[in-house]
């Protein structure tokens, strides 16, 4: 099972607006807090769904950003994901603008997610969850009836 969605009504005001927001991957459940100052709710369903979209049609990596400020902030959050085969790898990242190669476009996220990496720079295993290529082809058929596309 793999979905990712906004909760709820937007909480807060003005540049502290947000959306509560949940990733589901397979049994695993986490929520976060989606920033509503530069992206609105339709941004972010609509990165989600675009970025699952480029996955199942073959994509390496995509990253499904969670905390959106505009592309010059001090740092975002995101899932990346990496295709091997029929399996998908997904990591909590937090890409600080200090150490990414280069100016971040939330279009494509990606180009600093780098190769799927088991073991952090301190020697401890980075928490990863897996799910079914399948799955996030499921996640597509379903955005796109809940929105009436093809």
């Amino acid at each position: 099972m793999f979905d990712i969605e906004l909760l709820g009504q937007p909480e807060g005001e003005g540049e502290g607006l947000y959306s509560w927001g949940r990733i589901t991957l397979g049994r695993f459940r986490d929520e976060f807090q989606a920033p509503l100052y530069d992206w609105a709710p339709g941004d972010y369903a609509a990165h989600w769904l675009e970025s699952a979209r480029r996955l199942v049609q073959g994509a390496p990596v995509v990253v499904f950003l969670t905390h959106m400020l505009r592309a010059d902030a001090e740092y975002h959050l995101g899932w990346p994901a990496w295709r091997e085969g029929d399996r998908v790898y997904l990591q909590e990242r937090l890409f600080l603008r200090e150490q990414l190669n280069g100016a971040f476009d939330p279009e494509y996220p990606e180009v600093h997610a780098g190769p799927r990496q088991k073991i952090s720079v301190e020697g401890e295993p980075i928490a990863q969850w897996e799910v079914g290529l399948r799955d996030l082809a499921d996640f597509v058929e379903r955005r796109q009836r809940s929105n009436g596309s093809a």
